[in-house]
């Protein structure tokens, strides 16, 4: 069930799953995504966890005002949600603009961290291409971009197969507001968080797409190496969007990373 709460200034759309008293696993989509990204994960995750799952400002059903944005922002909007949920410490698994998020909450609040899953994201970004596409939204607004927007998510061969879900991931890009894709493009545009990566001191898990042309394998490698000790899984026959492409693969994987992250606390 959809809940909201009054969090750092905005509105943000959540839903709380699984098992109470449970350790929680806090779950943040990708740019002009939202929550629903991940219910090939709920099932499985709140078999031992409770699950939480939000919409990024602007995202969804969460509020987002005008203006550029900040991972530093986004990441404290993240630690706003786990507050007003009595929440200490979460399993956090970011999906590329939530992936971003992730390195920023790794590096600057890790005290609040049980883990770090970080799934297809990077940790710079071209300024010059990220800002004309905050120049393009905000003149053109999000549904233009939408066909390219999932055509970078997954393979081809699962474009073709799965209409039905190809539809559902256009409407959560279409769901998304102007003021919130732009504001978050400008928080990517701006990010620079490859010098900060070895801050991060938590179990982390990074997970690649094989097929992805967004953030490739390479770019997930350096990060696996930049961060102490951290695992690298890659998802074979998965573009951007491997927890949604390929459950099947990581669904196992990040139970199992969980659950032993969990066993150490």
């Amino acid at each position: 069930m959809d809940r909201r709460a009054d969090t750092n200034g905005i509105r943000t759309r959540y839903t709380l799953v699984g098992k109470a008293d449970a350790p929680v696993v806090m779950l943040s989509h990708g740019l002009a995504a939202d929550l629903t990204m991940w219910e090939p994960q709920w099932d499985v995750l709140a078999r031992s966890f409770s699950v939480l799952s939000y919409d990024i400002r602007g995202h969804g059903g969460s509020s987002g005002p005008p203006g550029d944005y900040s991972l530093a922002l986004l990441a404290q909007d993240a630690v706003a949600l786990l507050d007003h949920l009595g929440i200490g410490k979460a399993h956090y698994v970011g999906l590329s603009l939530g992936g971003m998020i992730g390195q920023q909450l790794g590096a600057w609040h890790g005290e609040r961290l049980a883990s770090l899953t970080l799934c297809a994201t990077t940790s710079d970004a071209p300024k010059a291409a990220w800002d004309a596409r905050v120049r393009e939204v905000r003149e053109v607004g999000v549904a233009p971009l939408a066909e390219a927007t999932v055509d970078r998510w997954v393979t081809p061969a699962f474009k073709r197969d799965q209409p039905e879900l190809m539809a559902k991931m256009r409407a959560m890009v279409l769901g998304t507001s102007l003021d919130g894709y732009a504001g978050s493009a400008a928080a990517i545009r701006d990010m620079e968080l490859a010098a900060v990566l070895n801050r991060i001191a938590v179990p982390t898990l990074v997970v690649a797409g094989e097929e992805d042309m967004s953030t490739p394998l390479p770019v997930l490698e350096q990060i696996a190496r930049a961060i102490p000790d951290a695992q690298l899984l890659t998802v074979a026959n998965a573009a951007h969007m491997p927890t949604l492409e390929r459950p099947d693969l990581c669904n196992p994987a990040l139970e199992r990373f969980l659950l032993a992250c969990s066993r150490q606390q």
